[in-house]
């Protein structure tokens, strides 16, 4: 029960994340039926995927920059959607609760490029494991 406080996502949801990932699906689409908590835990959920996944293919030379850089910054999504919150709102969990709609969207927007990633370090995995 520990782990499902600190992820607020159920073991069902993420082997269902780790699924669509081997399977080369999109997974965004995935929050579409979880609630706000679950959302933030998905996010949580795959950040700690895509940097495990990292570490394991790219050794030292992984660095959160190689994913975070595809990402929208903050202050330009915001613009993009004529936000009137603060920066940090945005970036944390907040916005979540105060327009769960456009924090999704980014949230979704995370994923995407997160999920791309994991996939990229699977695809080399098995090109050099062959199975």
């Amino acid at each position: 029960m520990a782990v499902k406080s600190r992820l607020d996502l159920k073991l069902s949801d993420r082997v269902d994340i780790v699924y669509h990932l081997f399977r080369d699906e999109k997974i965004s689409f995935l929050i579409d039926k979880l609630d706000n908590r679950a959302v933030s835990g998905f996010q949580k959920f795959l950040w700690e995927k895509t940097v495990e996944f990292g570490i394991v293919c790219r050794g030292k030379n992984f660095d959160r920059k190689e994913v975070t850089r595809k990402m929208t910054p903050t202050p330009v999504f915001q613009l993009q959607q004529r936000c009137t919150q603060s920066v940090y709102n945005c970036k944390g969990t907040h916005c979540l609760h105060i327009n769960p709609k456009c924090a999704r969207k980014k949230i979704k927007e995370h994923i995407d490029v997160m999920a791309e990633s994991i996939r990229g370090y699977i695809r080399s995995v098995k090109q050099r494991q062959l199975f």
